[in-house]
């Protein structure tokens, strides 16, 4: 869910423009901070490791989205890490107190911030449900609807920007796991390869 940014906000709250490029770790898991971040362009992923060293993909940051706002919100550390997946990204940084101010001051920008951290909560939940309810095939399909709802093509195919080994982490699923679902659901008809890409 996209949160619209204005010239009264950024100007009131004395935003500071940043720029990071791929691979650069903008938040690290366990850290604290003091500052809101929004994304204005680009594209990060958010992560946490296990005991055993295997990376979890929890989502993808898009333009347009504020990352890591509930533990900003509630002074606590970050739940994972926070790295630039595009070739570079701009972020936006608020001070806590100075947007938590404007926000008061502003109802209908604070719904729509309120709105943002809703359905990030939301998908947690759903993607926790997936872990450890769902098979494999239902945990790709999730992902796959997913990534069509989050880019407006519910009701057409489309190609689907994401990587096995991407999959693999958002599902929790080993690769080799993820490889073999993927061609039996395309035997199945339920998706379309090309070119080694997904179509769904």
């Amino acid at each position: 869910m996209k949160f619209l940014l204005d010239d009264d906000l950024l100007e009131s709250t004395n935003a500071d423009f940043k720029k990071y490029y791929k691979g650069d770790i903008i938040l690290n898991e366990g850290e604290c901070s003091q500052y809101f971040h929004y994304l204005k362009e680009g594209e990060l992923s958010v992560s946490n490791f296990t005991e055993k060293g295997r990376e979890l993909l929890q989502h993808k940051v898009k333009s347009g989205q504020f990352f890591a706002e509930p533990a900003v919100l509630l002074n606590e550390p970050f739940p994972g890490n926070v790295e630039v997946s595009s070739a570079k990204v701009d972020i936006i940084k608020f001070k806590r107190q100075c947007l938590i101010d404007y926000l008061i001051l502003h109802p209908e920008k604070l719904f729509q911030f309120t709105l943002s951290v809703a359905k990030k909560s939301l998908t947690k939940s759903q993607l926790l449900k997936q872990i450890v309810l769902f098979n494999p095939e239902d945990r790709i399909l999730q992902q796959l609807e997913n990534y069509k709802r989050e880019n407006s093509c519910v009701d057409e195919s489309v190609l689907i920007k994401l990587t096995r080994k991407e999959i693999s982490q958002m599902t929790g699923l080993r690769i080799e796991t993820v490889i073999r679902t993927i061609k039996k659901m395309e035997k199945e008809d339920k998706l379309k390869i090309v070119n080694g890409k997904i179509i769904f």
